[in-house]
């Protein structure tokens, strides 16, 4: 059943900023109606590439408020709770989800502190109890103080309404062992954009990413190849994403994603503070060459 409920191509939404770091509304919209009119099946909202942690609460709400009123009934939409300094906070953001009936939650482990298993294990039990959406575990090892084993993770599958996992890691032999171990209990989102292929033959339902903002056509051809059999179209485009995603992470940052999508016309705005707010001029000046060169059918 859950396949069914989530599975596909999701955008890891981007957060378009103002001058004074504030959200801009209107550039969020025209971003959303984008990405839906691309095909995608679902948005993943305020997470690493949409800056959540950069966020206040009031400010997540917002965001997940916007994205409800465009997205409702199109796609999925999946809101990240985590990094919100406490249980408190990501416990507010589950509520308010809850009440916006969004269709799932999604969480980091806690970060900073040297947190015991138990601590974690509570803080995702907590996050479950404050409401009876389905939650994600947003496992990005090199961003969270290491991996939690598989041992691990088996136990936090005791709590009721975890139904997955958003894996942004490259081995995907843990990836694979982990499902196996939860006999297919749970299901897997793929997070490294430049591994969605191979992550689809090892059994992620899909893939939850930054690069997805800009060139969704390809992450979808990737997946109705596979799914259709045609592995040489997939990987065809899979090569495609891989150059696309050598090219942005030359120039660092969210930044260099807000630059790309400039270039198919879409102003997803700048980042907030203390995040790079965008690209110098040269810089993004020299990436559209090298962008036009590489897909000019994805420049308007």
């Amino acid at each position: 059943m859950m396949k069914e409920n989530f599975s596909g191509v999701y955008a890891a939404l981007l957060t378009p900023f103002d001058e004074r770091g504030r959200i801009s509304e209107k550039k969020l919209r025209g971003l959303i109606r984008f990405e839906i009119g691309k095909g995608l099946n679902g948005l993943y909202i305020c997470g690493s590439t949409g800056e959540g942690i950069n966020m206040n609460v009031d400010e997540r709400k917002e965001v997940a408020e916007i994205v409800t009123e465009e997205a409702r009934g199109k796609v999925k939409v999946i809101v990240h709770v985590g990094g919100s300094t406490n249980t408190a906070n990501a416990m507010e953001l589950v509520k308010h989800a809850s009440k916006l009936k969004l269709d799932a939650v999604a969480s980091i482990p806690p970060i900073y502190y040297p947190f015991r298993f138990a601590d974690i294990f509570n803080y995702y039990q907590a996050l479950a109890e404050a409401s009876d959406l389905p939650l994600f575990i947003y496992y990005i090892p090199q961003l969270t103080g290491g991996a939690l084993s598989n041992d691990k993770l088996v136990e936090l599958g005791k709590i009721q309404n975890i139904i997955g996992i958003k894996y942004t890691a490259h081995d995907f032999f843990t990836l694979q062992d982990l499902l196996l171990k939860m006999d297919n209990r749970w299901i897997a989102f793929s997070g490294p954009d430049e591994m969605f292929l191979p992550a689809l033959t090892m059994g992620v339902v899909g893939s939850i990413g930054s690069t997805q903002n800009v060139i969704p056509e390809l992450f979808l051809e990737i997946y109705k190849s596979f799914h259709g059999g045609d592995m040489h179209r997939a990987m065809q485009c899979q090569q495609l994403v891989t150059r696309a995603v050598s090219l942005l992470i030359q120039y660092g940052g969210i930044a260099a994603w807000k630059t790309a999508l400039s270039f198919r016309g879409i102003d997803a705005g700048l980042c907030k503070p203390p995040l790079r707010i965008a690209l110098p001029d040269q810089d993004k000046a020299t990436m559209k060459k090298q962008w036009l060169k590489l897909f000019p059918e994805h420049v308007k």
